[in-house]
């Protein structure tokens, strides 16, 4: 049977484009080829209890069982496609009207339909790599230009 179980892991192994189904395969098939866990979990640069965990779940579910099971959580509202376009969209530079993150959030509703709060399309930027300006209070009490050039003639060691 160890054999038999050998050559469907190598023929899957084989098919597998994923690299962590892969690599699992591999953990479960140095297991039906008698290596101890610790062993292959120190090849593999793991736990020996995760070596444990994927051949059970080879042993109950098949090679089906070493694929990677969807993961729970709300699906996202926008699509790729309509992403990739808002990057492209905000990206785009305009000194004389940059983009505020209310900005974005209109923009959003327009190009999508989905009202997002300002607090989520500030998480979205920083997820697509934008940076938040913040901009600064100007000080109104400066100096002026003939009054710092009396303070420099005064101290001129600082």
């Amino acid at each position: 049977m160890n054999k038999k179980e050998i050559n469907i892991l190598k023929k899957a192994y084989k098919k597998e484009t994923d690299g962590k189904i892969k690599e699992r395969i591999l953990m479960v098939e140095f297991t039906f080829k008698g290596e101890s866990l610790r062993a292959i979990a120190e090849r593999m640069h793991c736990d020996h209890k995760l070596v444990l965990y994927w051949r059970k779940r080879y042993v109950i579910e098949g090679i089906n069982g070493l694929k990677t099971r969807p993961k729970s959580g709300k699906p996202k509202l926008i699509s790729l496609r309509k992403e990739e376009k808002l990057k492209r969209l905000i990206s785009k530079d305009n000194p004389m009207n940059p983009w505020t993150t209310k900005r974005v959030c209109e923009l959003i509703k327009k190009e999508s339909g989905i009202k997002y709060t300002q607090r989520h399309v500030q998480r979205l930027l920083h997820k697509w790599k934008f940076s938040l300006l913040t901009p600064r209070p100007t000080f109104w009490q400066r100096a002026s230009g003939e009054e710092i050039k009396n303070f420099w003639e005064k101290n001129p060691l600082l």
